[in-house]
């Protein structure tokens, strides 16, 4: 005997079907001892990949969020403590530049602790050179009451003296300048002389005879006797003393005391009156 067809046993598989889904719906109702049910577990394992993703998204963003934040933070207090360093190092800067300045000032008062009365303390903003012409520029002029002859001098000795005046300003022709001159007076040997500057960096002693006995490091100052200079101001030391063949006197030439390149704080005095000049011999002619 030949088994029915399956639309005659429909009814039997439709029954079997919805027995099997009460079956299934009775079986996810049930409640386990953790108090859950069993489709709610299944509902549970099925959605928590798409929960856990959620919550790690929500927890990087939150990250990026934070790390910005420390960032922004960061970067904000970095750019307060640079300017704050910036500060602090250029006011240590003009701290530095004040002692030294001071230092000067002190070096200038030890060296000419009775200087006249309309002394200046000064400084020098450039020196220049063209040629054999060599002057210095001062920061002060008219305004500061600074005349026409007003000598120049740094701690270590003389400058040279003011050739021109303007409201702020001062032009120093330097004593190494080819057309400066100065008397002066070998200290050692009390001979007066004329110092010429060189055009360089130093000076020439003129009219010295090679009967007069002259060593190197000889110190040389100013005589006074030439009306533009006091007198007994540190002019430099011999640096060389030669004879030429048909000269009657020593070339000499000087290393000068006071370095216009490598001053900075000087001292301006009155230009020299009259009555200052040495009438008598200040050394052996």
């Amino acid at each position: 005997m030949s088994p029915p067809p399956l639309t005659a046993r429909r009814p039997e598989i439709l029954l079997a079907i919805f027995l099997s889904a009460c079956l299934v719906g009775l079986s996810i109702q049930v409640r386990r001892p953790t108090g859950e049910t069993a489709g709610e577990r299944w509902l549970q394992s099925a959605v928590a990949p798409f929960v856990d993703a959620v919550a790690g998204v929500r927890g990087a963003a939150t990250g990026v969020a934070e790390w910005s934040s420390s960032r922004s933070a960061l970067l904000s207090e970095n750019r307060r403590l640079k300017a704050t360093t910036e500060a602090l190092e250029k006011e240590l800067l003009r701290l530095h530049d004040i002692e030294r300045d001071r230092d000067r000032l002190l070096a200038l008062a030890a060296a000419y602790p009775k200087a006249p009365s309309g002394t200046l303390a000064a400084r020098l903003v450039a020196v220049e050179s063209a040629g054999p012409f060599r002057t210095a520029l001062l920061d002060c002029g008219a305004a500061d009451r600074v005349e026409l002859g007003a000598v120049v001098v740094a701690a270590e000795g003389l400058l040279g003296r003011v050739v021109a005046v303007g409201a702020s300003t001062a032009r120093v022709q330097l004593l190494s300048d080819s057309a400066a001159a100065a008397g002066v007076l070998l200290a050692r040997q009390g001979r007066a002389a004329v110092a010429r500057g060189d055009g360089k960096h130093g000076a020439s002693i003129l009219y010295v005879p090679t009967i007069e006995t002259v060593e190197l490091n000889d110190p040389i100052v100013s005589s006074g006797t030439d009306g533009i200079y006091p007198n007994d101001l540190t002019i430099g030391r011999v640096a060389s003393v030669q004879r030429k063949s048909d000269s009657l006197f020593w070339d000499i030439q000087v290393a000068m005391a006071a370095d216009p390149a490598r001053t900075v704080r000087v001292f301006v005095l009155p230009p020299v009156k009259q009555s200052d000049i040495p009438t008598g011999k200040r050394g052996r002619p």
